[in-house]
């Protein structure tokens, strides 16, 4: 039933990014190349909304402007506290004017007037990790490393605020990017503080060792052609790399509506 409101279907020729929140689980597929990887999802009231949209561009080490939603529920209520603020490298800033404001200074009723924004400060530690991937979309979600690997060894790993972590950025990136050459790619690893493989890129490190972190040799890059992005929900599925069905639990109990309202319907059959 949920297969049959889909406005769209991945096409088998298609070269595209599928993941399928049920599965837990990213495929990029097309051409010669397949790449499947774990993704952290929307927790259960949070949950990651299904899309048929395209992946636009990418940034490395980003700033993380953070949703009022997350201010609303997680941070506000540390107004005032400047310690939480540098732990966790957030900048709160003016809306208004630009000027960026002593956390000490700002308490909770300033913090959801919604008069201020807070920013963390892109490189390590940074929420969204060291790559970011975006598409136009209403619900504020993305694609994205993440500061915390762990969480890709849980077996349910439904725990974000909507947006898709990624198990493997740097490998996805360079799927976005086919025919990029190494030094690119390079530029990538060196920016998200990753061995290069090139000698350039071994110099490069050599000649800056003492040079501020992040290194910001790639900050953006378009994705051309846009890549196609589907974010699905089934629970059971063709693996797209084997063909083989395969079945997953109904994380958001999404199987369950649709079984209560389709049901009558069934039994007059």
């Amino acid at each position: 039933e949920r297969c049959r409101w889909q406005i769209k279907h991945p096409g088998q020729q298609e070269k595209r990014v599928l993941v399928n929140i049920a599965a837990q689980h990213l495929w990029a597929v097309g051409g010669d190349s397949a790449l499947d990887m774990r993704i952290c999802c929307g927790a259960y009231p949070t949950k990651t909304p299904l899309l048929c949209i395209t992946i636009n561009y990418m940034q490395v080490n980003p700033e993380w402007n953070i949703p009022f939603n997350i201010i609303k529920t997680d941070v506000a209520r540390h107004g005032g506290d400047s310690a939480y603020f540098a732990r966790n490298r957030y900048d709160i800033v003016d809306r208004e004017t630009g000027d960026t404001l002593q956390a000490s200074e700002v308490g909770e009723e300033r913090l959801l007037s919604g008069k201020m924004k807070v920013v963390q400060k892109g490189g390590s530690g940074n929420s969204l990790g060291r790559i970011v991937f975006r598409f136009p979309n209403n619900f504020s979600v993305y694609l994205h490393d993440t500061n915390n690997r762990g969480a890709f060894n849980r077996e349910r790993r439904t725990l974000s605020h909507g947006c898709v972590r990624v198990q493997k950025p740097f490998e996805l990136a360079c799927f976005l990017l086919q025919g990029a050459d190494e030094w690119t790619k390079d530029q990538i690893r060196i920016s998200m503080d990753m061995r290069p493989v090139t000698e350039r890129g071994r110099e490069y490190v050599r000649n800056h060792a003492d040079a501020p972190r992040p290194f910001r040799l790639i900050s953006y890059r378009d994705i051309t052609p846009h890549m196609p992005l589907y974010i699905v929900y089934f629970t059971a599925y063709p693996n797209p790399t084997t063909g083989k069905v395969e079945l997953w639990p109904d994380l958001y109990d999404f199987d369950k509506v649709i079984t209560k309202e389709i049901g009558p319907f069934l039994l007059k059959e």
